[in-house]
């Protein structure tokens, strides 16, 4: 039975790694992309996100998300290429 659980950990640890290795997260909408996230805090964080191909600024607390500002889309963040 011990050998069992450690093949079953074993298995989980595995498949951890090929997913953090190949980047594999599930998207359920290919619209929204987070683009930049900073932390302001433990529980605090300004991000950019899009949104059916506009920008926004958002602000994002444990109680509420609210959207700062819509940004232009000249705004071009440091590492993001061009499509």
């Amino acid at each position: 039975m011990l050998l069992a659980l450690i093949v079953v950990l074993a298995v989980i640890v595995g498949l951890a790694m090929i997913a953090k290795r190949f980047n594999l997260r599930i998207q359920s909408n290919a619209d929204m992309k987070v683009l930049s996230a900073m932390s302001l805090g433990t529980k605090e964080r300004l991000m950019i996100v899009e949104v059916a191909g506009k920008k926004l600024l958002l602000g994002v607390t444990a109680e509420r998300i609210e959207c700062l500002k819509e940004l232009p889309d000249s705004v071009e963040l440091k590492g993001q290429q061009k499509p």
